[in-house]
């Protein structure tokens, strides 16, 4: 009988490869400058996705019995499940940029349209061949749905900016207010 999959959507354990961890890509993680945004949290977040992966055992041409990847390659990675492990929503926003642009995933649905509509992603291993100071491989596209008031046509005339009109205000205040209160006694 096969091993199932847990009620957190991790299986029992999971691999990682000797070329991932001593790759390039996965050591230089977290570090400043290396990518267009980076977070510390990233090798957790990455550690979670390569948990999420499935593996069953299939006997190959000889025979042996071997073991396989026997997901779809596709993984939701919800804000509220990073939160529940200690990532804030901004730390995990970061994270993903900081993990398609050195290559380890891929947006497979973005997500957002609506409120079951949840990102979807698939691991990748266009890592392989990231370099410190190469490009990102993978950006996230901006939200294509627009939401809220959104006019081409708004007009900034009469608009005066806030830091004006507290400065108007502030030069019509008296500069003693105590000393023009009736005094109560």
């Amino acid at each position: 009988m096969g091993k199932k999959k847990s009620s957190n959507g991790y299986g029992r354990g999971t691999f990682v490869d000797t070329a991932m961890f001593l790759s390039s890509a996965w050591i230089n993680l977290g570090v400043k400058k290396t990518s267009p945004t980076v977070s510390v949290q990233s090798v957790k977040v990455l550690m979670m996705f390569l948990g999420k992966r499935q593996f069953g055992n299939v006997k190959d041409r000889k025979g042996d019995i071997v073991k396989t990847r026997t997901d779809d390659n596709r993984f939701n990675m919800p804000y509220t499940e990073l939160e529940a492990h200690g990532i804030s929503k901004w730390a995990a926003v970061r994270c993903f940029d900081e993990l398609l642009a050195k290559g380890f995933i891929k947006v497979v649905n973005p997500g957002g349209a609506y409120r079951k509509d949840q990102a979807v992603y698939a691991l990748t291993d266009e890592w392989r061949h990231w370099k410190v100071g190469d490009p990102p491989v993978r950006t996230r596209q901006k939200d294509a749905v627009k939401r809220g008031y959104q006019s081409k046509n708004v007009k900034l005339d009469n608009v005066i900016s806030i830091s004006e009109k507290q400065k108007s205000r502030a030069s019509t205040l008296p500069i003693d207010t105590c000393a023009s209160a009736p005094h109560m006694a």
